[in-house]
């Protein structure tokens, strides 16, 4: 059947949807016509041709209905047609959009007032800065530019095609038609992370004719929630032939300041000059000028104005200044460095501007230093030098095996000390200690243990409790090992010692030519942050000098090592079992450990307090060997700063509490340590077994659940002073650590928690380049795609170009309806009034 409507145009769009078959129907309407055909030409009755002729056409169209009833025919047509495409609509809401860029450019604050209305479009942006706005933020930009009035986009666009407008930042959600504005600004810029590329791709998981005819992405750029580069996803939207248009959002003339670190001595003295490194990094500023400024309390001691610009990362300027004794009597000992960054331009403003205090105090006087050693090693001859240049420094020097004829002629020399017996200092007590306790610092090398007598150690025992320092440059020949010596009696000086060990005796020629392997002492990780074994201003410089199989976080990654200059190595140390109670560990053998239990790096520079007075410990000799091409520069550096570390505590008064990172630059997402060493009233090593902190969030607000945190240090095991805390850096911004711990003593930590470079939250500028190359690439010659600022936001629903999807409608009409079978009653009722009227059955 249907090859028979086929044969002819009128039936050609005819079609059955019956189960009986066609050709059966046929056979059946065929034998029915010729049956009742006959029917009529043998019925009985005086009917004339012509009734019979009408009563068997009308059978016959009974039952050509029936068999059209049987094979349900169904007229079909189908049209073809063309629909307008969509036009996609994605908006940025992840966290970057909610940042409140910096415009120091005129023009960047004339896009923020176009954006909301303030000035007519399809103009050029004024020359003249405008008035001072409140920074608004990029998503507050990007939502005013959208349902501006006179710009109409979303309208606009809607002519071109229907509208489909999505929200993206980890997911891509939304699809809204462009109607509710209301949704629109409801959104807020809350998402973590900017999965632009996989939002953008999953646009095109479509049929060809479901593609949209271009999508409209409103963003800023950055993109961290996915593997695929910018040039895949053009790729992708070039092959589809769907162009990609940008609006981007944000400053173009972002700049981005931060003052890395700013190195200042704890203590300064009067009348010095005092030098202070200054590392800051400056992005996205092309041209304009920096001005560094140093304040003493609330003086303006050194500054550095107009530098040029210039973009990095660790940007480095040194300024110094002198304290003078108004300095001194300030009520506020800190020090305050401001970096200010002005760019350049007509109207510029909003400069940049970054701020850290640290505290500073200034000593008065010179340190006396007396110096104690056996034969002159070399280490005493270049530090006697070093001392006596030291303009900070007045400093005595006594050899035991020196010529005393020599040393009583008096300065440099302490002729006193020539008063010897038997190799024995002849002095008596009290005599003794009224000429020790004239000099802050005592430093003893190898000198033999019989020298000072038991009573004399004894009272550099209390000198040492007073507040006087001591520092104990370790020998081959007799100290320490001869003050360990049963042979000795008591300890006296071994007791103040940061250490324990025990008598080791050293031949006076090392077999082989060595006493050890040549090694570099390496940073112990809670000293990274210490002045006193800083011999660089910049601490990644500095942990590159020291070791560098024992690499701190502070180091300079491998491939740059060989780069970077290191110690000259050492061949000797003296071995030590542990480090005492309270006392803390600068420099660590590489590779050495203590003995067990302890089993810990062995400490070559270590110190503690002993009651008011500081302690130094040196396990080692060899550090003139680090004058080799440096002269003075970390020898010098190094031994002043272990004399001002211990001969300070008495001329400024003793710290009873130290509170230090054990990181350089807290990151985000990130964790550290906190450690803090602490002296009881008595100058003793603390023993409670825990200590109150108090972490404040700087600037926090009332409702600032970060504002004020409670921390609790621990006490470490066995370390009696020793407190550690571990913290967790959840939340960019400035920190203070204030550490109470009950002796009238407390101490702050002030530090800053960085973004990952890569994080949402980061500051960045608009990343107009990669935008206007993603858009550039994604287009053809006849569909381009472009990227736009919001003073081209005009133009862009004339730049989307409508795409076109061909359909067919089909139509079917039932043929098989009511009406074929009110006909077929129709003929039956017909056939039998016909029979009726004519006198049949």
């Amino acid at each position: 059947m249907n090859a028979l409507f086929a044969s002819a145009e009128l039936f050609a769009e005819l079609q059955r949807r019956g189960w009986f078959p066609a050709w059966l129907a046929l056979l059946l309407a065929a034998v029915a016509v010729v049956a009742v055909g006959a029917l009529y030409v043998f019925e009985a009755g005086g009917l004339g041709v012509v009734r019979r002729l009408l009563l068997a056409g009308v059978r016959v169209a009974v039952v050509l209905v029936v068999a059209f009833l049987l094979l349900r025919p169904t007229w079909v047509r189908e049209d073809s047609a063309q629909r307008r495409r969509p036009v996609a609509v994605l908006i940025d809401v992840s966290q970057s959009m909610d940042q409140k860029d910096p415009r120091p450019a005129p023009e960047d604050h004339w896009r923020a007032a176009l954006a909301f209305d303030l000035i007519e479009p399809n103009k050029p942006l004024p020359t003249a800065p405008p008035e001072k706005e409140e920074r608004p933020s990029r998503f507050a930009v990007a939502r005013a530019a959208l349902t501006n009035p006179r710009l109409d986009l979303l309208n606009r666009l809607k002519a071109i095609g229907p509208l489909e407008v999505s929200t993206f930042g980890t997911t891509r959600s939304g699809g809204k038609d462009g109607n509710d504005l209301e949704w629109l600004k409801a959104q807020t810029p809350d998402q973590p992370r900017t999965a632009l590329i996989a939002s953008a791709l999953e646009l095109l998981n479509r049929d060809d004719n479901d593609l949209p005819a271009a999508v409209v992405v409103v963003t800023d750029g950055r993109e961290n929630g996915g593997s695929k580069t910018f040039a895949e996803l053009a790729e992708r939207f070039r092959d589809r032939k769907v162009p990609l248009h940008v609006y981007g959002v944000g400053s173009s003339s972002f700049g981005q300041l931060r003052l890395r670190d700013a190195s200042v001595p704890e203590s300064v003295f009067q009348d010095d000059i005092v030098t202070v490194p200054v590392r800051y990094a400056v992005k996205g500023v092309a041209a304009g000028k920096v001005d560094i400024v140093v304040k003493f309390g609330d003086r303006e001691v050194a500054a550095k104005r107009d530098i040029p610009v210039r973009e990095g990362d660790d940007i480095r300027e040194q300024l110094s200044f002198v304290p003078t004794q108004e300095d001194a009597a300030a009520r506020r000992q800190e020090v305050t460095v401001t970096v200010t960054v002005r760019p350049d331009g007509p109207g510029a403003r909003d400069p940049l501007t970054d701020t850290v205090t640290k505290p500073a105090q200034i000593i008065t006087k010179k340190l006396q230093v007396l110096v104690v050693e056996g034969l002159p090693r070399k280490d005493f001859q270049f530090l006697m030098r070093a001392l006596q240049r030291d303009r900070r420094v007045d400093a005595r020097f006594f050899l035991t095996e020196g010529d005393r004829d020599a040393m009583r002629l008096g300065e440099p020399w302490l002729a006193e000390f020539t008063q010897q017996v038997n190799g024995t200092l002849a002095l008596e007590r009290e005599p003794f200690r009224k000429l020790i306790n004239a000099y802050d610092l005592l430093i003893i090398g190898d000198i033999p243990g019989a020298f000072f007598t038991p009573d004399q150690q004894q009272v550099i025992k209390e000198f040492v409790t007073e507040g006087g320092g001591l520092i104990h440059i370790a020998g081959k020949v007799h100290a320490p090992h001869e003050w360990l010596s049963a042979e000795t009696g008591r300890h006296t000086i071994a007791d103040v010692l940061p250490v324990e060990a025990v008598p080791v005796k050293f031949p006076p020629r090392p077999p082989g030519g060595r006493y050890y392997q040549p090694f570099v002492p390496a940073l112990a990780p809670s000293a990274i942050r210490s002045p006193l074994v800083a011999l660089e201003d910049i601490p990644t410089d500095n942990a590159m000098l020291w070791d560098r199989t024992a690499r701190t976080e502070a180091a300079e990654p491998p491939e740059r090592a060989s780069q970077t200059k290191q110690l000259q190595p050492m061949e000797w140390y003296y071995p030590v079992t542990r480090l005492k109670p309270g006392a803390e560990a600068f420099l660590v053998h590489p590779t050495q450990r203590t003995p067990g239990p302890d089993d810990r790096p062995l400490p070559l520079l270590a110190g503690h307090y002993y009651g008011k007075g500081y302690v130094l410990f040196s396990a080692f000799d060899d550090t003139w060997k680090w004058r080799f091409n440096e002269a003075d520069r970390y020898f010098g550096r190094f031994w002043s700063q272990c004399v001002y570390q211990a001969g300070v505590p008495r001329a400024a008064g003793t710290k009873l509490t130290q509170v230090s990172l054990d990181t350089l630059e807290p990151v985000q997402g990130r964790t550290g340590q906190v450690y803090a060493r602490v002296l009881d009233e008595n100058f003793k090593a603390l023993t409670a077994d825990e200590v109150s902190a108090t972490l404040e969030r700087v600037g926090g607000g009332e409702d600032d659940k970060d504002a004020r945190t409670p921390v609790k240090l621990q006490k470490l095991s066995g370390q009696d002073g020793e407190y550690v805390a571990p913290l967790t850096f959840s939340r960019a911004g400035r920190y203070k650590l204030h550490v109470s711990p009950g002796n009238r003593s407390p101490a702050t930590l002030e530090y800053r928690v960085t973004l990952p470079p890569d994080h949402e939250q980061a500051p960045g500028s608009l990343a107009e380049a990669e935008m206007a190359k993603l858009a550039a690439e994604s287009g053809s010659i006849e569909r381009p795609g472009r990227f736009y600022r919001e003073e081209d936001l005009h133009r862009l629903p004339d730049d989307v170009k409508a795409q076109f999807a061909t359909f067919t409608k089909r139509e079917e009409v039932v043929l098989w309806n009511r009406w074929p079978l009110f006909l077929l009653i129709g003929l039956l009722s017909v056939e039998w009034f016909l029979r009726k009227f004519s006198g049949l059955s």
